[in-house]
């Protein structure tokens, strides 16, 4: 009897001991679906609509699974690829794709978020510091000088987890006209406000003509789709792309770049109207930017200077040729008969 009470206390403490290292079944799968798996963290989820934030870092592989290919997918000379979301008319929004993974985007349409496309400057800078001062302390002892005008055109905002977002202000209705963000390696690449710093900064690629001609292709058709975005905006109508006065102005950039000059008039005094020869037309405008950092900061820069603004949106225009030489931009506006 003794014997047998022994036995069944020996059985039921190795029982418990069992359950105890070894809890139920159903225990262990609510444990393993209580926190998000790695694939899942940082990726839009299918049930609520992703905002444009939540695609930074995401895989290549998962962005095709959430927006689709691509309209285009255009080079840069930062070494990532630009896929490029839209239309040929109008861009929504592009990824710059390096290795396999989202390191920065622009988007131009109204979405979701903590930050839109259209919010007001006042409205933005209640909830964000706009700084003249901004440390990349995840890429070392660097900190970008903002001056007055890049904080009220073009301020940044961190996004936290090495990532940071540039707001690009219209400043004459005071909304945003596209968000730009990049992941701080990628904007100490750009550089593009003043850098104070320590050490060496990030060397730039070395392109070779060919790549260079790539490049330029890409930006020359973002900025024909920026610009009719910006016309659609204000009501100005589209422009259809004009061929032979993309030649002249391609011809414009890569003059100034060759020659280290910027004027809306060639070395020889030549000025549009001898540029476009033969090209017939009824009138005609000239915009050149020259060291922006892209095709977006180009359009930008446009947008924010009045004489360029008025070419920009001028509902007479029928017609734009658009020519980019390294970082020398030129389009010419004609309204052809």
């Amino acid at each position: 009897m003794k014997k047998s009470v022994i036995l069944c206390l020996v059985i039921l403490f190795f029982a418990g001991l069992f359950l105890l290292l070894n809890p139920p079944i159903e225990e262990q799968i609510v444990e393993e679906f209580s926190a998000p798996t790695i694939e899942t963290v940082g990726q839009p989820q299918a049930e609520n609509k992703a905002d444009f934030f939540s695609f930074r870092g995401l895989s290549s592989k998962a962005l095709l699974e959430e927006m689709g290919e691509p309209l285009r997918k255009d080079p840069s000379e930062y070494g990532y690829d630009w896929w490029v979301y839209g239309s040929e008319e109008e861009i929504e929004m592009q990824f710059g794709i390096q290795d396999r993974e989202v390191v920065t985007g622009v988007l131009f349409k109204k979405d979701q978020g903590p930050v839109r496309v259209h919010d007001s400057y006042e409205e933005v800078a209640e909830s964000y510091p706009f700084e003249s001062s901004y440390r990349l302390d995840s890429e070392g002892a660097y900190t970008l000088k903002l001056t007055e005008k890049d904080v009220a055109e073009r301020p940044v905002i961190s996004l936290g987890d090495r990532w940071t977002a540039q707001l690009y202000f219209d400043n004459v209705t005071n909304e945003i006209f596209a968000i730009r963000m990049l992941r701080n390696d990628i904007l100490l690449k750009h550089q593009p406000y003043k850098v104070v710093y320590r050490g060496n900064l990030p060397l730039q690629e070395i392109l070779d003509e060919k790549a260079w001609g790539k490049i330029e292709d890409g930006m020359e058709a973002q900025i024909l789709s920026m610009t009719n975005g910006v016309r659609a905006l204000h009501d100005a109508g589209p422009l259809l792309e004009h061929e032979e006065a993309s030649f002249v102005a391609y011809a414009h950039s890569r003059d100034m770049k060759q020659n280290n000059y910027f004027s809306h008039y060639s070395q020889n005094g030549d000025g549009l109207k001898e540029r476009l020869g033969e090209i017939l037309y009824v009138r005609a405008g000239e915009n050149i930017a020259s060291q922006y950092v892209d095709a977006t900061a180009a359009v930008h820069g446009w947008l924010n200077s009045p004489g360029h603004r008025k070419a920009l949106l001028d509902p007479q225009y029928t017609h734009l040729g658009v020519g980019v030489h390294g970082r020398y931009y030129t389009q010419n506006f004609l309204t052809v008969p």
